[in-house]
């Protein structure tokens, strides 16, 4: 029993010399942080998280809206946006009362990705599709355009393909009584 102690403490030494030897030499940076702060009142707000990507996370602040639009007291909506990438800012969109986003890698060559934003509204199939892109430390709209979503079963995320560094927006549209797709590419 004394031996096995023995042997533990050697081994927990051998591991604590491991990490002080692997630790050194090693530079550390001060990253600035700017972080926003959201007070949220569950009686009138709700958070839907979206995963972007295997790293990043949007946290979407949206009005709680009444089923019936008709029986809706607000008349201005809007959403606020975080990310779980603390270096991103937040969002702010009016005029929705949720929204579809999809993480677009860099289009403009900056080294900083693009949002791809789709607002929730109450009714209609139309939607605006609006990209955004970081500049001094904002999320800018850059295009908008718009969109025929009425297929709820297909978010924004299965509504993109990446083929050859490029970007292609999938939407419905109705010709002659019946729904088609129209691929159309994402120009910066």
């Amino acid at each position: 029993m004394a031996f096995m102690m023995k042997m533990k403490r050697c081994y927990f030494l051998l591991l604590l010399a491991g990490v002080m030897f692997a630790c050194r030499n090693k530079e550390t940076k001060e990253v600035e942080v700017k972080t926003t702060t959201f007070m949220v009142d569950a009686a009138t707000t709700l958070v839907d998280t979206l995963l972007l990507s295997e790293k990043d996370t949007a946290f979407v602040i949206k009005p709680k809206v009444a089923k019936d639009p008709a029986r809706q007291t607000s008349k201005a909506f809007e959403i606020n946006v975080l990310f779980s990438n603390k270096k991103w800012p937040s969002l702010n969109f009016k005029q929705a009362i949720g929204a579809d986003i999809y993480l677009v890698k860099d289009l403009d060559g900056d080294d900083m990705p693009e949002l791809l934003l789709r607002p929730e509204w109450f009714s209609s199939c139309w939607a605006s599709i609006n990209l955004f892109s970081m500049k001094e430390n904002a999320w800018q709209l850059i295009k908008k355009g718009s969109m025929y979503f009425c297929a709820e079963e297909y978010p924004l995320a299965k509504r993109i393909e990446e083929k050859d560094s490029k970007y292609f927006l999938l939407t419905d549209s109705l010709a002659d009584d019946k729904f088609i797709i129209n691929k159309n590419e994402i120009k910066f």
